[in-house]
C-alpha cells in the first residue's frame, strides 16, 4: 500500500443539501446526487426504545431544573413546535449533551496522541482515559485518520475515525466509541465499519481514489476502540464485517420498503 493514498481531504470541501447528506458525483459522471451519511444508515435498524426512554428522562430532569419550562408547557400544549422548543431547552437543562461535548474532546485528543503528542492541560479522569487509550493502542499501527470514503452500494458516504494495522498485519477500519454500552450493542458500530470498508477514498475535486479492499483493507474484520469517558478504560473488540455489511444492505432495503410503501386508494364498484 502505498502511504500518499491517504491523504486526508477537508470534510469542509464536501458539499451537503439542506439535510446535511453530503453530495456525491455518480461514479459515471453527472450532477451530484445525495448520498446518505454512514453515521445515519449505520442507525437505521436500531431499537429505539432505550434512546427514547433516555430522551424522557432527560426532559424530566431539565423540567425540574427550570420549573418555568413547565409552566410554559402548560401555556402551549396545542402548539406543537414551541412545545418541542420547551424540550430542547429541558434537554439542555440537562446537560444531555455533556457526553457527547466530552466524546468530541476525546476524540481530538486521541488523534494528538496518535501523532505522538499529548494534549496539554488535562483534568485528571482526561489524563487517565488518555493513559488507557495509549497502553491499548500500544501494538497498533496508525495507517491513517479522518479519511471521507464513498459507498457506491448502499449510496452512503462519512469519514471514518481510524485505518490501522493489527500486531498480524491485518489492515482494518477502527471506529472510536466513548459512549458506555457499544460492546453490548455493536450492531450500528459494526454495520458503520462494514460500510466503509466497502467503500471508496473521495476528494470532491478528484472523485473517487483507491477501494479500499483494493489496497489490502480487511472487508471481514473490524475493530471496536471502546474508550468510556470518565473510565480509564480502554477495551478493543473484533468486529464482524460480513454481518456489518449484510445489516448494511439490509437497512437500505428496508428504508426503501418505508419510503415507497404508501398505500392505493380504492373505491369499491358499486
Amino acid at each position: 500500500m502505498n502511504a500518499p493514498v491517504f491523504q486526508r481531504v477537508n470534510n469542509d470541501n464536501i458539499k451537503r443539501d439542506r439535510w446535511g447528506r453530503p453530495l456525491i458525483a455518480p461514479p459515471d459522471g453527472g450532477k451530484p446526487v445525495a448520498y446518505t451519511r454512514v453515521s445515519t444508515l449505520s442507525k437505521a435498524l436500531d431499537n429505539k426504545d432505550g434512546l427514547m426512554k433516555w430522551k424522557q428522562r432527560m426532559t424530566a430532569i431539565g423540567i425540574g431544573k427550570r420549573p418555568d419550562l413547565a409552566q410554559m408547557a402548560l401555556a402551549c400544549a396545542d402548539d406543537k413546535r414551541k412545545i418541542d422548543e420547551v424540550v430542547e431547552a429541558a434537554m439542555s437543562a440537562a446537560e444531555s449533551d455533556r457526553a457527547a461535548n466530552v466524546g468530541t474532546v476525546i476524540h481530538s485528543f486521541t488523534e494528538v496522541i496518535d501523532a505522538g503528542g499529548w494534549p496539554e492541560q488535562l483534568n485528571d479522569q482526561m489524563a487517565a482515559d488518555l493513559n488507557a487509550y495509549k497502553a491499548a493502542m500500544s501494538s497498533i499501527k496508525i495507517v491513517a485518520a479522518e479519511q471521507f470514503i464513498v459507498c457506491d452500494e448502499v449510496r452512503a458516504a462519512g469519514t471514518f475515525d481510524r485505518l490501522v494495522r493489527l500486531p498480524d498485519g491485518r489492515m482494518v477500519i477502527a471506529d472510536i466509541k466513548t459512549g458506555q454500552d457499544e460492546p453490548k450493542y455493536p450492531q450500528g458500530v459494526t454495520m458503520q465499519t462494514a460500510i466503509y470498508a466497502h467503500g471508496h477514498l473521495y476528494d470532491p475535486d478528484k472523485g473517487r481514489l483507491a477501494y479500499l479492499p483494493e489496497v489490502g483493507v480487511s472487508t471481514d474484520v473490524g475493530l471496536l476502540i471502546h474508550l468510556p469517558a470518565g473510565k480509564a478504560r480502554c477495551d478493543l473488540y473484533l468486529l464482524n464485517l460480513t454481518d456489518g455489511w449484510n445489516l448494511a444492505k439490509t437497512a437500505v432495503m428496508v428504508r426503501e420498503l418505508f419510503k415507497d410503501n404508501k398505500p392505493t386508494p380504492y373505491t369499491p364498484a358499486p
